[in-house]
C-alpha cells in the first residue's frame, strides 16, 4: 500500500469531491508503516477529475501542520501541465513523536531553545491541504484550499 490514488474536483465553495478510484477512504487515509520496507516511501497521487479550467498550483500542497515532520519528510510536485499532484512521504521513523506538552512549549516559545523527551506515539498525522486555481476566473493571485485529507501513518496492531 505505498501508492494510492485518488480523484479531484475542486469546488470554490465548500468541500472538495476527493475519491479514490478502487473505493478506499479518502478522508482518512491510514497506512500501517510496518507493511513499507525500509526507507519505502507513501506515495499519494491527485488527478483532477474532468476539470479542464483548473490547474494545481504552485507545489500543489499547502502543509498546514508539520507537528511531527522531523520523523518523515514530505514533498510534493505537480505534474501533466498542472492535471497531477504527487505527495510523497518518505523517511518515516516510527515512535518518535513530540509529546502535547513539548509541542506547545516549541510553539510558545520561537526564541528560545528547548530540550525535551520523545513521546513512542505510534500514529502521526501528516496535515496538508490541496492547493488548485481556477483559470476561468479573472484573478490570477486566487487559490482555493482543499480540506485536510488526514493522512495518518501508524503502527497497527497485527489482524
Amino acid at each position: 500500500m505505498s501508492n494510492l490514488s485518488f480523484r479531484v474536483i475542486p469546488k470554490e465553495d465548500g468541500q472538495w469531491d476527493i475519491s479514490s478510484p478502487t473505493g478506499g477512504d479518502s478522508e482518512n487515509i491510514c497506512i500501517d508503516y510496518k507493511e513499507l520496507k525500509a526507507g519505502q516511501a507513501v506515495n499519494l497521487y491527485y488527478e483532477l477529475a474532468d476539470c479542464p479550467e483548473w490547474e494545481f498550483a504552485e507545489n500543489g500542497t499547502y502543509f498546514s501542520d508539520a507537528k511531527d515532520n522531523f520523523n518523515y519528510q514530505l514533498t510534493s510536485i505537480v505534474a501533466n501541465g498542472g492535471q497531477s499532484l504527487i505527495v510523497s512521504i518518505s523517511s518515516i521513523i516510527p515512535a518518535h513523536a513530540l509529546p502535547a506538552e513539548l509541542a506547545t512549549k516549541l510553539a510558545d516559545n520561537p526564541d528560545e531553545a528547548i530540550s525535551g523527551l520523545l513521546s513512542e506515539s505510534a500514529d502521526y498525522e501528516v496535515n496538508f491541504r490541496l492547493v488548485a486555481k481556477n483559470n476561468a476566473n479573472s484573478e490570477s493571485k486566487m487559490r482555493y484550499f482543499s480540506q485536510d485529507p488526514r493522512v495518518i501513518l501508524q503502527d497497527m496492531e497485527p489482524h
